[in-house]
């Protein structure tokens, strides 16, 4: 069994597991220093590892040390202000009601005596207690010279309004107060942040910076995938493995994965399982066609079901198959958005760029947000196994990939297969 350093289903907050976002981080940090944060972009687009990251910075030792922080996580049961006021208090606070004492959970362990509080907590005002607690009489004691209080929510998404409500109640109540190192940052799948200004306009003006969080640069996706694989054949040569990988399938994917870091991670880890479980000594492109299709139709399958169902139902499927036709061949995906504003209305683009479907990282051309998205169409559009050939073909861009498993009838007159202009 080769080893396995790639991790798509966690978050990568330590220095040794997160790759690239230097401008990024620099962004979150300097900003905070100025007011309040929204991290919003797709699925698996690595914003709570930029999170996690930021806070584990801010918290760091000595001198690097420049705040505390809490992280609460929202959920669809969180209906009502006070409710979201609650999710907050239960990551950093704890009543002891019967001996009237608050205790904050904010690195080390401070307590003090509040009868006022704990018959708060008794009564179920959460809100209340929340604005209590960041009066400038109490955060005076946890907070020393310019410390900031980072209050975050992940998953903002899951209840955009009743966040909304509790920011602007606690943001205009610590304004009043004169306290002026609370921050808040909130981070969720796009568009939260829209449906947050839809519930409360105001908040815009208490929101220092949004960060849309796009595609890794090709040079930083690059580092992370070639320093995990190096490691896999580390240790294969160390244990005496034979493993070989071919460098256009790392090429490709990169490509294929359009700088996403959860889709690289998911492919590299498929490609060091199929190894594992069909060793022939090297990852090629037997081995990456087989994680295409489980990423399209196991790990991702249901994200891309949502998404073609939420396009259907805001009438825009018929406009995204029409950016896919004129994308052409090749990966990553391109188009001048000169092209694309000729064939579709820009309220259509517009919708497709605020839900990140499509990229605007290049000054001049449209991407799409995941790759996948278009391999998945790719994919279903194949109605035999000769279709599913051609479109793999296509896919890999397999005329210009070495195949090591040449004279398998398999992977026989691949090369004869021309990819579509």
């Amino acid at each position: 069994m080769l080893l396995n350093p790639f991790t798509p289903s966690e978050i990568a907050s330590a220095p040794e597991d997160f790759f690239g976002r230097a401008q990024e981080l620099k962004a979150l940090e300097r900003s905070l220093r100025q007011g309040s944060v929204a991290i919003q972009g797709a699925i698996g687009i690595g914003k709570s590892s930029l999170l996690s990251r930021a806070r584990l910075m801010m918290e760091g030792f000595g001198s690097d040390h420049r705040a505390h922080s809490v992280m609460a996580v929202g959920n669809k049961d969180v209906q009502t202000i006070d409710q979201a006021a609650q999710l907050l208090l239960g990551s950093f606070v704890e009543v002891d009601e019967r001996q009237k004492k608050v205790k904050f959970q904010l690195g080390s362990l401070l307590e003090m005596e509040s009868t006022e509080i704990a018959r708060n907590f008794a009564e179920g005002r959460h809100l209340a207690v929340l604005k209590r607690i960041i009066e400038k009489g109490y955060i005076d004691r946890v907070l020393d010279g310019d410390e900031l209080l980072i209050l975050a929510v992940d998953e903002a998404d899951k209840c955009p309004a009743p966040l909304a409500r509790l920011f602007r109640s606690i943001i205009t109540h610590t304004q009043q107060q004169g306290v002026r190192r609370v921050r808040f940052v909130f981070c969720g799948v796009s568009p939260f942040y829209q449906e947050m200004v839809k519930e409360d306009p105001g908040i815009s003006r208490f929101i220092y910076k949004t960060i849309s969080l796009q595609p890794m640069a090709q040079q930083e996706a690059a580092e992370l995938l070639h320093t995990k694989m190096a490691l896999v054949v580390s240790d294969a040569e160390e244990r005496g493995i034979p493993l070989g990988i071919d460098p256009q399938i790392l090429d490709r994917v990169l490509n294929l994965s359009g700088g996403h870091p959860h889709i690289i991670q998911l492919l590299g880890s498929h490609l060091v399982e199929n190894e594992s479980e069909d060793p022939d000594g090297v990852i090629d492109s037997a081995d990456l066609l087989k994680s295409l299709r489980r990423i399209c139709y196991e790990d991702r399958g249901r994200v891309y079901d949502t998404t073609v169902h939420t396009l259907e139902l805001y009438g825009m499927l018929d406009s995204l198959i029409t950016i896919l036709g004129l994308i052409g061949s090749g990966f990553p995906s391109r188009i001048s958005r000169r092209v694309a504003q000729a064939h579709i209305k820009t309220e259509e683009i517009q919708w497709l760029v605020d839900h990140d479907v499509l990229s605007t990282s290049l000054p001049e051309e449209y991407g799409l947000v995941d790759e996948f998205l278009r391999v998945r169409f790719i994919l279903d559009a194949a109605e035999t196994a000769a279709d599913e050939k051609i479109a793999g073909a296509y896919i890999l861009d397999l005329e210009n990939v070495r195949d090591y498993r040449e004279g398998t009838d398999y992977w026989n007159d691949y090369s004869e297969v021309e990819p579509e202009e």
